[in-house]
């Protein structure tokens, strides 16, 4: 059980030191390759786009000061790049044999390459601060886990925490199931697991929430053995927070928006509340 295909997300500002972080210590952990995707919005292509729209050209210093911004974004990744590598003692650059980190040069509009990329990739690591401040990362935070369905890790805090104790929140859904099985390699990865579920959350016509199929699974793939927790009182969000802080958690596991979308935009939800604990420990998000 290992990660070896893994993207960080990069996205110009203070929170891809941590992005990159996490993605690197995933790397030297599971022998992965990690590719740095920076996702920069290009307005050249929204720019000719209009022009052309008008029957009109880029001038040549527009597109040159579009070209020249970019540029120094990437090299300034490339410097952070760089520093991460060396104090992971992980390989930057294209090469052979892995573990190893690379900074990928994404051709056209972002979200398509992405889309691209994400084809055969395994998790994808994006900082809580880039969630918060970085304007693209929320749809791009939407594209990951709803287009193509691929696990989200939130990093927060220091990478050493995924080292802890790790929280499941299980209610039997298919998002839950599908969040513990892309998180087995972290799961494997903890001191401790115990399975936390909210009474005032679960829907026993949509799915089974007994916890003896989740323990067997578990206990099926070796990845140690799991307690189990039931909180009477909601809302589910909040008490899953709680406990996840209780138990001294350095990873939540939950499958994201799990009920009626429609029900969660109006009113928040449970994913809405483990993404607002900005302070809380990392997450792994699968839908």
């Amino acid at each position: 059980m290992s990660y070896k295909s893994i993207i960080a997300l990069a996205f110009g500002d203070a929170g891809d030191a941590a992005a990159l972080a996490f993605a690197a210590s995933l790397a030297v952990t599971h022998k992965a390759h990690v590719s740095v995707f920076p996702f920069a919005p290009d307005p050249s292509l929204d720019l000719i786009s209009y022009g052309m729209l008008l029957g009109a050209s880029l001038p040549k210093e527009t597109a040159a000061a579009i070209l020249a911004g970019q540029e120094k974004l990437r090299a300034r990744l490339d410097d952070e790049c760089r520093r991460i590598c060396n104090a992971a003692d992980l390989v930057y650059g294209e090469a052979k044999g892995l573990p190893r980190l690379e900074l990928s040069r994404p051709a056209g509009r972002p979200e398509i390459a992405l889309s691209h990329a994400l084809a055969l990739t395994d998790l994808v690591v994006i900082s809580q601060e880039s969630l918060t401040t970085a304007p693209a990362a929320p749809a791009v935070l939407g594209q990951v886990m709803l287009q193509q369905r691929t696990p989200v890790l939130l990093a927060r805090g220091d990478a050493d925490t995924l080292g802890g104790p790790v929280v499941i929140a299980w209610d039997g859904s298919a998002e839950a199931g599908r969040a513990v099985r892309q998180a087995l390699p972290l799961i494997a990865m903890a001191s401790g697991t115990t399975a936390v579920q909210c009474r005032a959350g679960l829907d026993r016509q949509a799915a089974n929430p007994s916890f003896d199929p989740l323990l067997a699974y578990l206990a099926a793939h070796a990845v140690g053995p799991a307690a189990t927790e039931t909180v009477e009182e909601g809302p589910e969000g909040l008490a899953l927070v709680q406990a996840a802080t209780r138990l001294k958690a350095g990873l939540v596991v939950a499958g994201a928006w799990g009920h009626n979308r429609f029900r969660e935009a109006l009113f928040g939800g449970a994913t809405r509340a483990l993404l607002d604990a900005v302070d809380g420990p990392s997450l792994l998000l699968a839908h």
